[in-house]
């Protein structure tokens, strides 16, 4: 009886896609890679899978979990002036470790390359990434935490004279592993075993 009177009940409500926040941030001592929260416009969830390993006997095939891979994730951010949305990916790559070929004849005894502490606390800021879901509150319901992040690729909108949207760019962030937390302000609910009748 409970199950059928859930959608009908006010205080049980799911999560909705437009309830949450992204955060750029450097292992919460500032948010250094200069994204803000309202600059995101969309983001996808973080996923995994799993590799197999398959076995064959006689007319049996048998499968055995392998290796986990956690999935890139996609980001879409509103190309903005102030600051400079563009100016400010090619800063967050040059602060990963990259020198550009115009200033590599300057850089004297400096050989340095792009590296995975030059994405996070040691450069680019970007070595915890938070995705925020939220209630009709504005309360955290859970956080996914993206751990030693580092942006993939880069793209930015087309310009066109067909059109007045807004520009955006587009990321793809590439992540070691994730952790998700439920927040204190939602009680976990027993596991219930469902029967086939």
């Amino acid at each position: 009886m409970a199950q059928a009177q859930f959608w009908a009940t006010p205080g049980l409500e799911p999560k909705r896609a437009y309830r949450w926040l992204m955060r750029f941030a450097n292992n919460g001592s500032g948010d250094t890679a200069n994204i803000d929260e309202w600059f995101i416009k969309k983001v996808t969830r973080p996923s995994w899978s799993l590799s197999e390993t398959k076995h064959n006997f006689l007319n049996h095939t048998f499968y055995y979990p392998g290796r986990i891979e956690y999935d890139e994730l996609n980001v879409t951010l509103v190309d903005t002036i102030t600051p400079n949305g563009a100016v400010n990916m090619q800063n967050l790559l040059i602060a990963s470790g990259y020198i550009p070929p115009d200033a590599a004849a300057n850089r004297g005894a400096n050989y340095a390359t792009i590296s995975k502490d030059g994405w996070g606390t040691g450069g680019a800021g970007l070595a915890n990434v938070e995705i925020v879901q939220l209630n009709e509150m504005g309360d955290a319901l859970e956080t996914w935490q993206l751990k030693n992040t580092w942006i993939k690729t880069c793209k930015l909108s087309e310009l066109s004279y067909e059109d007045d949207e807004l520009t955006n760019i587009e990321l793809t962030l590439r992540y070691d592993f994730f952790k998700v937390e439920q927040s204190d302000l939602v009680a976990p609910r027993p596991a219930t075993l469902i029967r086939a009748k």
